[in-house]
């Protein structure tokens, strides 16, 4: 699909998308209380207990992360099962210390080879844990690429206590401990000994499991490094009800680009969320734009945009909208603490539109200019070129025209929608 942009200010209000990771946490919140009833532990509370399942049917809250989750619990009750993770190096991460805190033997096997600097950190904390592993470092030839694989079997469930991380580990396996640890039959505890590249994920997790009956305490040490206390014997109960929570990445884009000559406001965002792109509207402000948080909602209204610089090393997801933000930033801004080479997508949509960027290899620089040229790209199976050119166009001087444009459908149904929701046009849909 290709389609042409006019050059258009957006305003207007949206409801925030749901959040696909918050409602993944969920599903596995679900079928660990449903596992618990085959396993005979528990009976799950509430009308919604066969609901897991439904987040992988609906369009906006499902993701492939869900849908092997879900897979890998429909066996999970087996003696000795085999949870099949495919390629998703999330599903694997999460899966592991659950398996681990449940089972006493359990295969894992897949389409791809993980790597060791994946799989190492993660196995020595289960090690340390009386969990022996076998096939750990098995390796994948080019030719047998398709063909499912083991790619590790665990025997000896773990043991409870303390649990010692060096926050090289992934925070899928971090969440996955948090929901397995409550299940072992003492206390527990995660100990980090290094600041982790991210939290949200955990700490996402903490609110979700609140909701399921699971109680965790969560506090800093006097390092300031995370640590978590985790009684044991505890049980999933489903509640009567449960809220998801609305999407600040998603919305982050269409704050932005309101930011850039527009009014724009997202219903249905939590003030207190965990997710890191609610640090938009502080770097909004930064820029120069006057933004708002109320009851549920979130507001920008353009202003004068300034340049400034902002390290982008921990909100990685808010890269692209930045970088169009600094390319129309009056002065010189600079988006550091990023590997270039993992956002050249950006770099090439603002450079062909005439924006002056420059990069770095660990950040990219900017002198704001008021007027970009717009004109034609080619997403070429790159659903952030697609995002990147359609914030641009909002002060392009010229149409910008996207060839593939439907490729944004991957990561972001409905996206044109919401455009033309906001007073977008668009030719050739």
């Amino acid at each position: 699909m290709d389609i042409t942009l006019i050059p258009s200010k957006l305003n207007g209000t949206l409801q925030a998308r749901l959040n696909v990771t918050d409602s993944m946490l969920h599903a596995v919140s679900q079928a660990l209380a449903l596992y618990q009833v085959r396993t005979g532990a528990a009976s799950p509370a509430g009308a919604n207990a066969g609901l897991a399942a439904d987040f992988i049917r609906r369009q906006d809250l499902w993701s492939e992360d869900t849908e092997t989750l879900i897979s890998c619990f429909r066996v999970l009750a087996d003696d000795a099962p085999t949870l099949h993770v495919g390629s998703n190096s999330h599903a694997f991460c999460m899966m592991l210390p659950i398996a681990a805190s449940v089972k006493h033997k359990v295969s894992f096997t897949g389409t791809t080879e993980f790597p060791n600097r994946l799989l190492l950190p993660m196995t020595e904390v289960l090690k340390r844990r009386d969990v022996r592993f076998s096939r750990g470092g098995l390796k994948i030839k080019r030719r047998d690429r398709d063909r499912i694989h083991e790619i590790c079997t665990m025997s000896g469930q773990a043991e409870y206590g303390g649990f010692s991380l060096t926050g090289r580990e992934d925070p899928y396996f971090v969440t996955g401990l948090l929901f397995g640890l409550p299940l072992l039959p003492g206390n527990s505890s995660i100990r980090m000994t290094t600041m982790p590249d991210s939290m949200e994920i955990p700490e996402m997790a903490l609110s979700v499991l609140r909701q399921y009956g699971i109680a965790i305490r969560y506090a800093v040490d006097d390092y300031g490094y995370p640590y978590f206390e985790i009684p044991g014997n505890q049980q999933y109960r489903i509640p009567d009800s449960f809220s998801i929570e609305g999407d600040w990445a998603r919305a982050s884009f269409w704050l932005g680009c309101g930011a850039l000559g527009g009014n724009v406001t997202i219903r249905g965002l939590a003030g207190d969320s965990s997710q890191t792109a609610r640090q938009i509207l502080d770097k909004l402000n930064s820029l120069g734009a006057a933004t708002g948080l109320g009851e549920g909602s979130a507001g920008v209204v353009s202003g004068a945009l300034k340049g400034c610089n902002i390290n982008a090393s921990r909100i990685p997801g808010l890269i692209p909208i930045l970088s169009v933000l600094m390319a129309n930033a009056s002065g010189t801004s600079m988006l550091t603490g990023i590997n270039c080479d993992d956002h050249m997508a950006v770099f090439r949509v603002l450079d062909a539109f005439g924006a002056d960027i420059s990069n770095g290899g660990s950040g990219f620089s900017f002198t704001g200019t008021p007027v970009l040229t717009g004109g034609e790209i080619n997403a070429a199976g790159d659903p952030i070129v697609v995002m990147t050119a359609t914030a641009a166009s909002c002060f392009s001087r010229m149409p910008v025209t996207i060839r593939d444009a439907g490729v944004i459908n991957k990561l972001y149904p409905g996206f044109f929608d919401e455009y033309a929701a906001l007073g977008g046009r668009i030719e050739g849909r």
